[in-house]
């Protein structure tokens, strides 16, 4: 029945075109012969092909034709972005939401994702590190460790979405790409970049949440991947400390307060004073070597150890201004009218540092500073418990090794 059914189309369309020629074939011989365009000659071969197929297309409902046309748009681009992430990972990790970027040494990964104002970076936390390492330095954004006896680093961080960006390097390899390997962490893809001297893994959540992870090769690399795969969403505690009381001509640098944990500055003559705390710690704060001297305050032990060497602004000194030698006597000088600071850093041998650790809510209290014992007893007995007020993340940064800075 098809068979005749096609038979009879063709044989009506042939009919229709005898008749139409019979029709207005006369007035064809009478004109000149028309030049028909490639396209409307591509149309009309369509059409006469398939006459009723072309009309029943042509009575579709528009919203029918419309939704056929977003479709087959759909599928060819699907197919364009499928080849391309095929072939070029930087495509690829842009549609992670980060976008991957390589240059020499250096390796860039930012977004403009919309970031989950929910979740801060600090939530996340390792969970397991090995034994003998100290957590030396933290941000809003990054924890740095260091390895039993000094050897070795590491550094953890963690980037919001949000018009961020983060560069890091290999600075040992000329072209970091050749280091590159894709494996999975957290049932995550990750960058994993392991040269003679680092390695270095990237990894984003299902929140959009960048992580990243470097070290030296002294953390050897199934310790290594062990720390990645610890690291956990922490709600945190909801407690927080406040410094009560700074010597006064100290001012204020920064407060960076992480969930369950602080770092914050004081500065004077360019000579910084610095408090840590954290909560639940995964491992000690590092502390001077040595053995510190043990004081009792307010039924808790607090480990001191003293500064060699006590830090005082020089008497004097000899200061150059526009290429000239100026004699100057304590910590500024006037010169033409204006006022200049001098000062100077203290060594590691002329700062002092307090330790304590609180049981009841088992929190690690740091301070160091160029002060003396007093003061920095006076700093400890006045902090205070508070409400957490987590700060606001960074959303650029740049995180270099080797030659570029520890």
């Amino acid at each position: 029945m098809d068979d005749r059914n096609a038979s009879f189309d063709t044989l009506l369309g042939s009919a229709l075109m005898e008749a139409n020629w019979r029709e207005y074939g006369p007035f064809w011989a009478e004109t000149e012969k028309p030049q028909f365009s490639p396209k409307y000659l591509r149309w009309r071969t369509r059409l006469l092909a398939d006459p009723f197929a072309w009309a029943k297309k042509q009575m579709r409902p528009l919203w029918m034709r419309a939704a056929r046309m977003a479709a087959c748009l759909l599928l060819v681009s699907g197919l364009a972005l499928g080849s391309l992430m095929a072939v070029s990972p930087t495509v690829r990790a842009a549609v992670l939401n980060w976008l991957r970027e390589i240059s020499g040494s250096q390796m860039t990964y930012s977004t403009q994702q919309t970031a989950n104002t929910q979740i801060l970076p600090s939530n996340w936390r390792i969970t397991w590190l090995p034994d003998g390492w100290e957590l030396e330095n933290m941000t809003t954004i990054t924890q740095r460790y260091e390895g039993p006896a000094r050897q070795g680093t590491l550094t953890y961080a963690c980037y919001p979405a949000g018009d961020s960006e983060m560069t890091t390097n290999v600075d040992d390899t000329a072209d970091v790409d050749t280091v590159r390997q894709t494996i999975t962490v957290q049932g995550c893809q990750a960058d994993y970049y392991e040269s003679e001297k680092y390695r270095v893994l990237l990894w984003e959540n299902e929140e959009g949440f960048l992580f990243m992870l470097r070290s030296s090769t002294a953390l050897d690399q199934e310790a290594f991947l062990k720390i990645a795969q610890s690291i956990t969403y922490c709600a945190g505690p909801d407690i927080a400390y406040e410094m009560g009381w700074v010597p006064p001509e100290y001012d204020a640098m920064y407060r960076d307060e992480l969930v369950g944990a602080a770092q914050e500055e004081w500065t004077f003559n360019q000579v910084s004073l610095i408090w840590q705390y954290v909560v639940d710690p995964i491992c000690p704060l590092a502390l001077p070597e040595g053995e510190p001297e043990e004081i009792l305050l307010d039924g808790l032990t607090l480990h001191y150890w003293a500064a060699e060497e006590a830090f005082e602004a020089p008497d004097s000194a000899t200061t150059t201004v526009n290429g000239q030698p100026v004699e100057h006597s304590g910590s500024s000088i006037s010169v033409g009218g204006v006022t200049i600071t001098i000062s100077g850093s203290p060594e590691d041998e002329q700062i002092g540092t307090l330790a304590w650790t609180d049981p009841d809510t088992n929190t690690s209290f740091m301070l160091e500073g160029a002060l003396g014992r007093e003061d920095l007893l006076h700093m400890a007995q006045s902090v205070v418990q508070t409400a957490p007020e987590p700060s606001p993340p960074a959303h650029n940064a740049t995180m270099m090794e080797g030659t570029a800075g520890g």
